[in-house]
């Protein structure tokens, strides 16, 4: 789950629109994929694939085909060289195939060498937001051998991209409030905000899912003639990989699922979980100021300092915002987020700073510069609310979850990153049908789970429950570093993803 930067200028916007332009080159091919079922292989579960396996017969028959391939055209953001572009085309409802299609942007990028090829990786980008080609090139830096392929995932980049109304977008609070008066205001603003949200076609935003992104990655599989892949999901992408592997893997020789997120959790594990591991951050962050000099709190009562440049944000004595957000306590936390994986270093300079109402974000100086915003922009976090239950229903219910995390995360209070989820599905489209279930797989070989000690945004928590959902089928790796994600830039971690592809991949399965 990615960290977002939530209010922006407008500039900023724009050039987020712009990023999430896609490839237009390649022509559109139908394909389909049988849907199937992430219970254990009982004789039911074996017979409610035959049915539906006859259901999609009349579509499979239409859809059979393989995909064209040509050069990307995406001069905003371009593509990286030697990566193809082409045009997959399936149904918005799997459920009813023939009820309408949507074309996805499919990605295509070949082995270093490919006399030394080893195998497929499908790789399942972050957010939810990102396109599917944003890891290819980290993937091609340390897998060299292997062809990569992905999907824009549906409502993003040029599949069928989801857009919301601005306005709403800004207006949903980065924590639910507890105030009754405060928090009837916020219905009102969700209420109104996911009718102003918009899909190509217009019924794909009630199928956002990572089922449904799942089936469509079977289709993917299928229009390549691949036998067998391998998976690697990152943050976000890592829920999709979960369906897929629970679905479709008899396909799958090797599967990463790196910075993991854990379905099978509650609204209040969600956000607790994620509070404890921001806390785990801030104490680490604490104890290097207490070690070395170049902090500019070194010598100093840390949680002090936060403390006051919190009340001084919410006295109003720091000038401007926090991209477009005025300074307040929550605003204070949420740069504590953002900078903390980046730089302690900065980190330490930006609190203390804060603390002497200073606004230490350069030419950000008043809240809400940057001139006219557009009317709607890419906005693709309600997707989650497609895969979680994480609406709070009540101001009451946001008090019991504020005085959790705070119970967590006795300075920081909450992660802002995954309390925002609960403002924000108030709102969105509903959890769709088993999208708690814990994660399981058919495949014959374990899943590598990987996690970083301290995670931001998917909090090593997550990645141990996902484990013990997998129980024997999983194989964990964590990596002793403050960041989300960049597990393969570790020498020792890349080492045990590489050796545990190559074992998947031998024999050429």
């Amino acid at each position: 789950m990615s960290r977002r930067m939530r209010g922006v200028p407008a500039k900023t916007i724009v050039l987020t629109a712009l990023a999430a332009a896609v490839c237009a080159a390649g022509l559109p091919e139908v394909v389909s994929a049988l849907p199937g079922t992430d219970q254990p292989e009982t004789e039911q579960a074996k017979t409610d694939q035959v049915v539906a396996a006859q259901a999609m017969t009349t579509a499979a028959k239409k859809a059979r085909t393989s995909l064209d391939w040509g050069a990307c055209d995406r001069p905003d953001m371009p593509v990286q060289d030697g990566v193809q572009c082409g045009t997959l085309r399936v149904p918005v409802d799997w459920d009813q195939p023939q009820s309408g299609t949507v074309d996805l942007r499919a990605y295509r990028f070949k082995a270093a060498d490919p006399a030394k090829k080893k195998g497929t990786i499908l790789n399942f980008p972050s957010g939810p937001g990102e396109t599917g080609d944003l890891a290819f090139a980290s993937l091609r830096q340390h897998l060299p051998e292997y062809d990569l392929i992905a999907l824009d995932p549906r409502g993003v980049g040029q599949s069928g991209r989801l857009s919301c109304a601005t306005e709403k977008i800004l207006d949903i609070p980065y924590v639910p409030p507890t105030d009754g008066r405060k928090f009837a205001a916020l219905q009102k603003n969700q209420r109104a905000f996911w009718p102003s949200c918009t899909t190509n076609p217009a019924g794909l935003k009630n199928h956002l899912d990572a089922y449904s992104n799942a089936k469509d990655a079977e289709a993917l599989r299928k229009a390549m003639h691949l036998d067998r892949i391998n998976v690697y999901g990152f943050s976000y992408g890592t829920l999709t990989a979960e369906r897929y592997l629970g679905l479709y893997g008899e396909h799958v020789n090797g599967s990463v699922l790196e910075g993991v997120m854990n379905p099978a959790q509650s609204r209040r594990q969600f956000v607790t979980t994620a509070a404890r591991g921001m806390e785990s951050i801030f104490n680490r962050f604490r104890k290097w100021c207490a070690e070395d000099e170049a902090c500019a709190l070194h010598g100093k009562d840390v949680t002090a300092v936060f403390r006051k440049a919190q009340k001084t944000a919410d006295a109003g004595r720091v000038p401007g915002s926090l991209l477009t957000t005025p300074w307040s306590s929550v605003a204070v936390t949420r740069y504590f987020e953002l900078m903390a994986p980046r730089s302690f270093k900065d980190t330490a300079d930006g609190l203390a700073e804060l603390a002497q109402g200073k606004n230490p974000m350069p030419g950000n100086e008043e809240a809400g510069q940057g001139g006219r915003m557009p009317k709607s922009m890419p906005y693709a976090d309600p997707i989650v609310c497609s895969d979680y239950d994480l609406s709070v229903r009540n101001a009451e219910q946001a008090r019991r979850d504020m005085a959790a995390t705070r119970e967590a995360a006795p300075v920081l209070g909450y992660s802002t990153n995954s309390s925002n989820y609960t403002s924000i599905c108030l709102g969105g489209p509903q959890p769709a049908k088993g999208s708690g279930k814990p994660v399981t797989s058919r495949s014959d070989r374990p899943t590598l789970v990987m996690s970083n000690t301290f995670d931001p945004a998917t909090p090593h928590a997550w990645a141990d429950g996902v484990a013990r959902q997998l129980g024997q089928k999983a194989t964990t790796v964590r990596t002793d570093k403050v960041g989300h994600g960049g597990g393969l830039d570790n020498p020792g971690t890349k080492n045990r993803v590489a050796a545990y592809l190559d074992q998947a991949n031998r024999g050429g399965r």
